[in-house]
C-alpha cells in the first residue's frame, strides 16, 4: 500500500526518514508528550495533535480546525523537514497519525507514510525504542502549496445533502451515527444523509484490512462522483480519507466535522440506522 509502511520495512528506512510521534489521550491532554519522554522509536520527533495539527477552537469551525499554516510551517522546519522528505507518521491506532497524514498532504507533500499497526506493532516486533529525545537538526525551508481539492468546507456539506453525486461518510462509531451515544456533543446523530463507515472498521487487529476487503467496504461509494468524511473533529475521518485515497481520488476531509455542523443551531441533524 501506499499510504502506510510496515514495520519491517521501516526498520530497513530508518536512516532515510524523519519519523513523528503523534500519540494522543482525548482525556488526557499531555498523554502523547509523556509517553514520548518514556519510550518511543529511536530518531522520532514529536508532535501534538492539539497544539500543531489543530488550531484554536472558536465559536464555529470545529474542536479541532486548521492551525495556522504558517506556524505549522515553523513548526516542521524546526524539525528539518523538506518538500523532498520521506515521513513516517505513528500513533497507538493509526487515528492522530492519519490526521497528520492529512494535514502533510494538504500542504502538498507525498512522500508521507502511516506506520501499520502504529507503536504497539513496532514494539511487538522489536522495533527499537529509547527515552533519548531526539536532537533538532538545522531549520529547513518548506515551501508549501496548499491542497484545496482533499479539504470541504460546511458549504460543501451542505451541498452533499442535496447533490446525489456527493455521499457525507461519517466516520465515527456506528453508535454514534444512530445517536444511540454521544460522549462529546450535547445533539446526538449525524449529518442527513451520511453514510457510517467507522474508521475502526477498516483495521484488523490493529492493522490495516486487506486490499480486498476496503475495496468491499467502500465498494457501497462506487456510485457517487464525490466523497466528503466527517467524523466529531475531523480527526477519525481523516483515517477513512487516508485508506480511500489508495484506491481513489475523490476524497476530502470536512476538517469541522460534527462539531462544526453542530455549532449551528439551524443545521438538521439526522438519528437512524442507514442499513
Amino acid at each position: 500500500m501506499n499510504n502506510f509502511i510496515s514495520v519491517n520495512r521501516l526498520k530497513e528506512n530508518l536512516k532515510e526518514v524523519v519519523i513523528l510521534d503523534v500519540r494522543f489521550d482525548l482525556h488526557d491532554k499531555e498523554y502523547g508528550q509523556k509517553k514520548y519522554k518514556e519510550e518511543h522509536i529511536d530518531g522520532s520527533f514529536f508532535i501534538d495533535l492539539d497544539r500543531d495539527l489543530a488550531g484554536v477552537k472558536k465559536e464555529h469551525g470545529g474542536s479541532r480546525p486548521l492551525p495556522e499554516m504558517g506556524e505549522f510551517i515553523e513548526k516542521i522546519e524546526r524539525l528539518g523537514i523538506t518538500k523532498d522528505s520521506s515521513i513516517v507518521v505513528y500513533d497507538e491506532e493509526m487515528v492522530t497519525a492519519a490526521r497528520a497524514f492529512w494535514m502533510f498532504k494538504y500542504i502538498g507533500h507525498e512522500d508521507i507514510k502511516i506506520l501499520d499497526g502504529g507503536y504497539a506493532q513496532w514494539v511487538k516486533e522489536g522495533g527499537r525504542v529509547t527515552e533519548e529525545e531526539t536532537p533538532l537538526p538545522e531549520n529547513s525551508r518548506y515551501d508549501f502549496e496548499i491542497q484545496n481539492d482533499i479539504y470541504a468546507e460546511i458549504n460543501e456539506v451542505k451541498e452533499g445533502i442535496l447533490d446525489k453525486d456527493i455521499s457525507l461518510v461519517e466516520c465515527r462509531s456506528h453508535e454514534r451515527y444512530l445517536g444511540l451515544n454521544e460522549p462529546f456533543y450535547s445533539k446526538p446523530g449525524h449529518i442527513p444523509t451520511a453514510l457510517c463507515i467507522d474508521s475502526k472498521s477498516l483495521l484488523k487487529d490493529g492493522k490495516v484490512r486487506s486490499i480486498d476487503e476496503l475495496k468491499e467496504i467502500f465498494r457501497r461509494l462506487d456510485k457517487y462522483k464525490n466523497i466528503v468524511f466527517s467524523c466529531g473533529s475531523g480527526v477519525n475521518a481523516s483515517l477513512d480519507y487516508a485508506v480511500y485515497s489508495e484506491f481513489f481520488s475523490n476524497g476530502k476531509v470536512y476538517i469541522g466535522s460534527y462539531s462544526d455542523w453542530t455549532s449551528y443551531p439551524e443545521n438538521p441533524i439526522e438519528i437512524k440506522d442507514e442499513n
